[in-house]
């Protein structure tokens, strides 16, 4: 396949991967790269792209259950592998996605994948030896071989650090909220992810445990991926999507089974408890700063911590000690992309990267934006 100059397909298979890669595509486009962003149908990814106004095509639908993703993978491979022959990119940018390293490999695509978690060891097998670049955050605890690169950051810092996102008060008004009303946002997920295979949640009796417990002092207000039981309605987070970083940033505290959400109240200065058997090296370093505690289960050691767990002066001088060790990780992305192959050989070092196999308000883009939807279309025809 002859490939365009200057072209990115950006897999979207998840809500964070559309904030993940939001600000790159702003700054990318600025410099003359044309992108398209291809979506599952995934919880709110749909909405996101919409209401950032970023140029989007959707190839699949989400399923649920190991099973059914694997039965309906020939159709996304398929799919995928069309979008890629019509778009013809220079790159495909990823969180190591099954098509996107395949599809990639047929074509001959330079794969670029973004990774965080470490316990997807069986997916890897048949991912990673079609990924051409990795990079991680520092913190990430394997070792990928080749063309590994660590940085100084993590995920959600590529949308959450503070020249990309300031918190934006008003959301209290939009709540219902009084200035100083406090309130904790509680994060309950779907556990149908390939790698949350064997795992399981909070049963609904310690759902409606915690929350009666927290709501003695403090409001409740959560999140879920799946649809909530009748009696925790009253409770249901209402705000539009891409005002959720406004709500964590205010929280008194977040308490929940999402690592990715643990790690944005802990980036925006909310202190965290994540509920999960699954380690995550980012989520331990965020630990170590003092921004998040993790346990395994809800018993009366974690429900005291959960009690007691509220923003301090002690914690905003942790944040502030966490934040002079990041970098501006979309920046980091974007002079990668842009100095690529050379980056490869000569480490963008001032930016807080290394490499483990040589040691261990965006401007006005409508008019852009029209005509890039325009050719999303067309791709997805």
């Amino acid at each position: 396949m002859k490939k365009n100059k200057r072209r990115i397909i950006i897999d979207i298979c998840h809500p964070a991967e559309v904030h993940h890669f939001k600000h790159v595509y702003w700054e990318l486009r600025k410099r003359g790269w044309v992108i398209l962003f291809a979506a599952k149908r995934k919880d709110v990814v749909v909405n996101l792209l919409a209401a950032y106004r970023l140029p989007y095509v959707v190839f699949s639908e989400s399923k649920k259950g190991i099973l059914h993703k694997v039965l309906h993978l020939p159709i996304e491979l398929w799919r995928f592998a069309n979008i890629v022959r019509r778009f013809r990119p220079t790159f495909i940018f990823s969180n190591l996605s099954i098509h996107s390293s395949w599809v990639s490999f047929l074509f001959r695509v330079t794969h670029i994948a973004f990774i965080d978690t470490e316990h997807r060891r069986l997916l890897d097998y048949v991912t990673l030896p079609f990924a051409h670049v990795k990079l991680t955050p520092r913190a990430y605890g394997r070792h990928l071989g080749k063309n590994h690169f660590r940085y100084n950051g993590n995920h959600e810092i590529a949308y959450l650090h503070p020249k990309r996102f300031q918190p934006d008060e008003s959301i209290r008004q939009q709540l219902g909220l009084t200035r100083d009303e406090k309130y904790v946002i509680l994060r309950f997920v779907g556990w149908q992810a390939f790698h949350d295979a064997g795992l399981h949640g909070l049963d609904p009796a310690k759902k409606m445990l915690l929350v009666k417990e927290l709501a003695r002092e403090r409001t409740v207000l959560i999140s879920a991926e799946t649809a909530l039981p009748e009696e925790l309605l009253p409770y249901k987070l209402k705000t539009p999507v891409e005002r959720l970083h406004d709500v964590l940033a205010f929280a008194d505290a977040y308490i929940g089974e999402g690592g990715t959400m643990a790690s944005e109240a802990a980036c925006l200065g909310t202190p965290a408890i994540y509920l999960n058997t699954l380690r995550l090296g980012y989520v331990e370093e965020e630990s170590r700063f003092g921004l998040l505690q993790q346990f395994a289960r809800l018993d009366d050691q974690s429900l005291s911590a959960i009690m007691n767990t509220h923003k301090s002066q002690a914690h905003q001088q942790a944040v502030q000690r966490f934040w002079r060790e990041q970098i501006d990780v979309s920046d980091f992305i974007v002079r990668f992309v842009d100095t690529f192959p050379r980056c490869l050989y000569q480490p963008v070092g001032a930016m807080g990267s290394t490499s483990d196999h040589q040691k261990e308000h965006h401007g006005d883009l409508s008019k852009q934006y029209a005509k890039e939807l325009k050719e999303a279309g067309n791709v997805a025809k």
